[in-house]
């Protein structure tokens, strides 16, 4: 069969000592053939999982007819009311991941406005609710996310890292869904940009450049008459790209023009983009992308949200 046939999923999403229900595949690295690795009611085991990944397989391969089934198990996995003692922190957060993704994917692909507030309202309660747990730690995210430059993929790695630094930022547990929930709405503007310039293999010219400087007040235009979004969520939109030296766009605010979770988003969505694979390069390390945004320092980021970013990540 062909790779089309077929959907990753990470290791972190899977259950030791339960039958998944699918068959599940490894890609094999030199020929690229897909073969069995676990048929559908054989259970994996905790050694099964610590094998995967010494050996550096995050993620195996099921069928795409199979995507449904898989779906309903990671969201049996993130229902407080089913759990049982073996679905650990790590496990929900990779669960969340993955249906926050699929969520998007769908919900952006259909290109409608209501579907999409609607959806990500739901997706950022439930972010909130996992990440604000005492139990839930920084490194579990950061070992289940994708990062190819997707705009649903960005989207929901920009939601998670705002939650975290929300949350560290000591912001309420109900303001931290409001964020999340911005931060998966920041790009919808892009949807209007042609995606042969989001994803040209190389520098963009002045032309193309101005285009995608469009999409915050796409992104904007599309939200600001809604009634089930706040201030702060519909600046989280407009403003992401400004800077505090008034450098950024669309409009070049300075200091206190800009929206605190504005400030928030500004910071993880440029460190998303450095962590991630690009057409033109390949994603930074975590700590060579803090490296970047420290030397922007305040010209560009608010100083105590990139130093409690920065705590995030050292400790991580």
């Amino acid at each position: 069969m062909l790779a089309l046939d077929f959907l990753p999923i990470s290791v972190a999403t899977l259950l030791p000592a339960s039958a998944v229900g699918l068959d599940l595949f490894q890609r094999e690295q030199d020929s690229g053939r897909f073969v069995l690795y676990r048929g559908a009611t054989y259970p994996l085991t905790l050694d099964d999982l610590d094998r995967l990944r010494d050996r550096g397989n995050h993620l195996l391969y099921i069928e795409k007819e199979s995507g449904p089934r898989y779906q309903s198990y990671l969201r049996r996995l993130l229902d407080a009311d089913l759990v049982s003692s073996n679905v650990t922190p790590q496990l929900q957060v990779g669960a969340l991941n993955e249906v926050v993704l699929d969520t998007l994917r769908s919900a952006f692909g259909n290109r409608d406005v209501n579907e999409a507030v609607a959806t990500v309202s739901q997706l950022g309660a439930l972010t909130a609710e996992i990440i604000t747990r005492d139990e839930f730690a920084a490194s579990d995210m950061f070992r289940v996310l994708h990062h190819d430059y997707a705009t649903f993929t960005h989207s929901t790695n920009v939601a998670f890292y705002s939650a975290m630094l929300a949350a560290g930022l000591g912001y309420s547990a109900e303001e931290v869904e409001q964020i999340t929930t911005g931060g998966l709405l920041h790009d919808l503007g892009k949807l209007d940009i042609d995606d042969r310039i989001l994803s040209k293999p190389g520098k963009l010219d002045d032309w193309e450049f101005r285009q995608v400087k469009r999409h915050p007040g796409l992104g904007f235009r599309k939200l600001a008459k809604r009634t089930d979004l706040n201030e702060g969520q519909l600046l989280m939109v407009y403003q992401h790209h400004e800077r505090m030296d008034g450098h950024g766009y669309p409009v070049g605010c300075v200091g206190s023009e800009i929206h605190p979770w504005a400030k928030i988003c500004a910071v993880v969505d440029v460190f998303e983009a450095l962590t991630s694979q690009r057409p033109y390069r390949k994603p930074l390390t975590r700590h060579k992308a803090l490296e970047i945004l420290e030397r922007e320092g305040s010209a560009s980021f608010d100083p105590e949200v990139l130093e409690c970013w920065k705590s995030i990540i050292l400790s991580a």
